[in-house]
């Protein structure tokens, strides 16, 4: 891999930027500014009323009971795992395909994780998952990956037959939705992340973990406080995963647009796809009835992933490859003997994700195909 795999520098004067962060919206900026004044003039500035506030709203959207509103999307999958009781001596089932931060979490609980491989959507496939299932196996930990639904049903059903535990890593699945379930509805605890780059932005770092279980949710909230009870109290060892007032007063505004902001990236999702259909690899964009991903990442798949990467940055389109290591692959936890992971080797080193964001206009994604056509047309 080259060095520039890793780096994936910013491409300074982007004609087509990967994500676009400014908050460009005069009536949004007005709004988070006056939310951002009234915590400073009225407070608090941590746990008050606008954390409980963004968590009942979080749950409602979510089709849960419960949330607990954190500092990251890390920290709320590493306190769903010990909220459930994870810990040394369990094995969790999941993906190689994700961020380290699925697997720092995993790994910081004292579990093991086991992979399994994936399917040609990126995400696990539950027909590998029983013939891993060891008497050590406490639960599953689905990853949806680029922000596209593992399929929870089959997942339930083998988490019910086995009685084990579902975890979803949902930090990049926000606002996905099937007609069935939406992403952090379906497992015991469900984690995002909200920071900056999601779909549903944050404006820092924030996260939230979901469930329907009171007692999961109250030891999670203890968890996040330096193990208090009463902030005054330690009865478990933790350390400081709060969130703060004001990224809660900020995110607030959010629930008003993730479905308009999904069903924009949706709309890009298919045009890309529509141009790019036997030129390379392309995802499958879901139906008006079945969202089953706000694409977080729009990913294409070429064998000559690196070259074409190159002649797109050449002609000012910037991407990028989410995530060139495989899990099991890193040096904290290189496993052995090595899992058989056919599927996730061969997309790994053909992966490449496009710009897709909602502030992308029609013009922009048709640029971008156009420059991978005549790559492609110059053989």
């Amino acid at each position: 891999m080259t060095d520039e795999l890793f780096s994936q520098p910013v491409l300074k004067n982007a004609k087509v930027a990967f994500r676009d962060l400014r908050v460009l919206d005069p009536s949004l900026r007005k709004t988070l500014l006056q939310s951002f004044e009234e915590v400073l003039k009225n407070g608090p500035v941590l746990m008050g009323p606008r954390v409980e506030h963004f968590e009942r709203r979080i749950a409602a959207y979510c089709d849960r009971s419960q949330a607990v509103g954190v500092a990251s999307g890390t920290c709320a999958l590493y306190l769903g795992l010990r909220a459930l009781g994870i810990g040394s001596g369990d094995e969790l089932i999941t993906t190689p395909m994700s961020w380290v931060a699925t697997l720092n979490a995993i790994l910081m609980t004292g579990a093991t994780p086991i992979f399994v491989d994936v399917g040609e959507d990126q995400n696990i496939n539950p027909t590998l998952i029983e013939s891993a299932i060891t008497q050590n196996t406490r639960g599953i930990l689905a990853v949806h990956f680029t922000g596209r639904l593992c399929d929870m049903t089959a997942l339930s059903q083998i988490a019910k037959k086995h009685n084990l535990l579902i975890i979803e890593d949902a930090a990049q699945a926000l606002g996905a939705k099937r007609k069935n379930y939406k992403a952090g509805s379906s497992g015991d605890v469900a984690a995002f992340s909200l920071n900056p780059m999601k779909v549903f932005p944050g404006y820092v770092e924030a996260g939230a973990l979901l469930t329907d279980d009171h007692a999961v949710a109250e030891r999670a909230r203890v968890l996040r406080y330096l193990g208090t009870e009463r902030k005054e109290v330690c009865v478990d060892v933790s350390l400081n995963h709060k969130m703060d007032e004001l990224q809660a007063a900020l995110l607030l505004h959010g629930f008003d647009q993730i479905d308009a902001v999904v069903e924009k990236r949706i709309e890009m999702a298919r045009r890309y796809s529509a141009n790019l259909s036997g030129v390379v690899g392309v995802p499958k964009v879901p139906l008006d009835s079945d969202l089953s991903s706000n694409f977080f990442d729009y990913v294409i798949f070429s064998t000559r992933r690196d070259s074409l990467r190159s002649y797109l940055h050449a002609h000012g389109v910037e991407t990028k490859v989410k995530h060139p290591v495989l899990l099991c692959d890193h040096p904290v936890y290189q496993c052995q003997p090595r899992p058989a992971i056919p599927i996730a080797d061969r997309l790994v080193s053909q992966m490449l994700s496009l710009p897709l964001h909602e502030k992308m206009e029609r013009s922009d994604v048709d640029y971008v195909c156009q420059v991978i056509s005549d790559f492609s047309n110059a053989g």
